[in-house]
């Protein structure tokens, strides 16, 4: 169990760090892009347009880009924050809780979902990033492929280990309420 502990102490200020880096690189890849490509700082959902389409970006599509990629980006944070409580209860020797398994349910719908939002995500980030271009230059892209796809089984799989996970916590609980 000690082993189990120091793991989770461990994994519980490293999801904590990746929860506070995400808003911080994101924001940081829009306000702080120039337009081009091979930039340190570049918005995520940017890596994929066609160069040839990116151009220095107006103060005001910085902001609209930040505003259309925020959804995408609270729910990892959220499904981070799920991770950050998972482990720190695991760390305080708490395995098979009610507020574990509803980490493990919160983290995988909020992977779903953003799965589900990513594609709309992108969408409209293309948009903002290619709207001041000249006609004929502008682009809206949507793209789904086999990672989007993978994340999705990843979080039903999750998903049905949180419900599993619940009903054995509930058999654990009747039996420890019999004589």
């Amino acid at each position: 169990m000690d082993k189990i502990k120091k793991m989770s102490i461990f994994l519980k200020y490293a999801f904590l760090l990746v929860l506070i880096a995400i808003p911080v690189f994101e924001f940081a890849g829009w306000f702080l892009f120039k337009g081009d490509p091979d930039a340190y700082f570049i918005p995520e959902f940017l890596l994929t347009l066609d160069s040839d389409y990116l151009a220095p970006l107006t103060e005001g599509q910085k902001i609209l880009g930040a505003l259309a990629s925020a959804p995408y980006m609270v729910l990892g944070m959220f499904c981070f924050w799920q991770l950050v409580k998972l482990f720190g209860l695991y760390s305080q020797g708490q395995i098979f809780t009610a507020e574990n398994s509803a980490c493990y349910r919160k983290a995988a719908w909020a992977l779903l979902i953003g799965e589900i939002v990513y594609p709309f995500t992108q969408t409209a980030v293309t948009y903002v990033a290619t709207m001041n271009n000249a006609v004929g230059d502008r682009l809206i892209s949507i793209g789904f492929d086999d990672s989007n796809l993978g994340n999705i089984v990843v979080a039903c799989v999750i998903l049905a280990i949180s419900w599993v996970m619940d009903e054995g916590r509930k058999l654990q609980d009747e039996a420890e309420l019999t004589i």
